[in-house]
């Protein structure tokens, strides 16, 4: 069974509904997607491109970034073009494929978290960028800066993947992405400058940049906000250990010093060597960083090559996330 496979390290749910199953929280993204792309259709108050409740949740750097309507950032990933179903469509695609492997990998709660970080981090990034291309004073709609989030942090765990461009021709995760950041870079420095065509300068260029930037940070620097969360809300724990009995010097019999070690006295001295504490006796914080190291061995080197003890800590970490959730339940 593979590492992605276990309990602790996927936070999968049984069962057959919606929220269950197969990434769960990805499915769950894509059809707020989806619906809300419907609406835009079949309400016009929402779906036209100026006005009403579009002017509201679409992105617009004065209003992110002088009236501090900061829900933007949020609301705008959700929102598409109308006019232009393949928006929508490649976005959705591209997330349903990678972003299903990522939240086996990280877990959904993770997952959503880094889809909804990544989303305001790219938003974010285009408004300031907005702020310097002559002539602005548009809108922002769109989820491809929080997809390039998750699409670099797939090519960088799976550089050498294929994938079926135009559902035709394979070409490898990371010639893919690199053709991609590089014309998006060049097109954003005609932005800056004021060129571009009309298909152009209405692309938000920055947002896929700053989206792609954040998935490497995020992989660089282990920026797992469950994580962080978990740690912040942990509370100290008091342990009592009881130490184990020792004789008084005046009730211990006193041995005659031997000249030379015998074959029983070395021995005896071989078993009562100390043993190294089992895991089940680590706080959370010491199995969490044991944890880690097993966990980047076995992407290194796979599962072969863990010791005895590295097996107990899978284990050991296996049992107190099943604890857990029985305590949620």
């Amino acid at each position: 069974m593979g590492i992605y496979d276990r309990e602790y390290y996927r936070d999968e749910t049984s069962g057959s509904g919606w929220f269950s199953g197969v990434a769960p929280a990805c499915k769950t993204i894509v059809a707020i997607n989806v619906l809300v792309y419907l609406a835009q259709v079949l309400l016009p108050d929402l779906g036209r491109n100026q006005g009403g409740l579009h002017d509201l949740f679409a992105a617009n750097s004065e209003a992110i970034l002088r009236h501090f309507k900061l829900w933007q950032l949020l609301t705008a990933p959700f929102l598409h073009d109308k006019n232009d179903f393949f928006h929508i469509l490649w976005n959705m695609l591209f997330l349903w494929m990678v972003g299903r492997e990522m939240e086996a990998m990280y877990g959904s709660r993770e997952f959503t978290f880094l889809y909804l970080t990544a989303a305001v981090f790219s938003t974010l990034c285009w408004a300031i960028v907005d702020q310097m291309v002559p002539g602005r004073g548009g809108s922002m709609v769109g989820a491809s800066g929080a997809v390039m989030a998750i699409v670099m942090l797939y090519t960088l765990y799976y550089p050498r993947r294929e994938i079926l461009l135009f559902f035709v021709l394979p070409v490898q995760t990371w010639l893919l992405l690199l053709v991609f950041l590089v014309s998006n870079a060049l097109m954003l420095l005609q932005q800056l400058q004021g060129g571009g065509g009309l298909h152009q300068s209405s692309t938000a260029f920055a947002a896929h940049l700053g989206g792609a930037l954040y998935g490497y940070l995020y992989k660089t620097f282990d920026l797992r906000w469950s994580r962080l969360l978990d740690r912040r809300n942990r509370r100290p724990r008091l342990r009592v250990i009881s130490p184990e009995p020792r004789e008084r010097e005046r009730d211990r019999p006193r041995e005659r010093p031997s000249p030379l070690p015998t074959t029983s006295s070395r021995s005896v001295t071989a078993s009562t060597s100390p043993r190294p504490a089992s895991p089940a006796m680590f706080p959370e914080e010491q199995l969490d960083a044991r944890l880690d190291e097993v966990l980047a061995k076995i992407a290194r080197s796979g599962r072969a090559g863990l010791t005895e003890e590295e097996n107990h800590i899978l284990q050991e970490a296996s049992r107190r996330a099943r604890d857990r959730r029985s305590d949620r339940v």
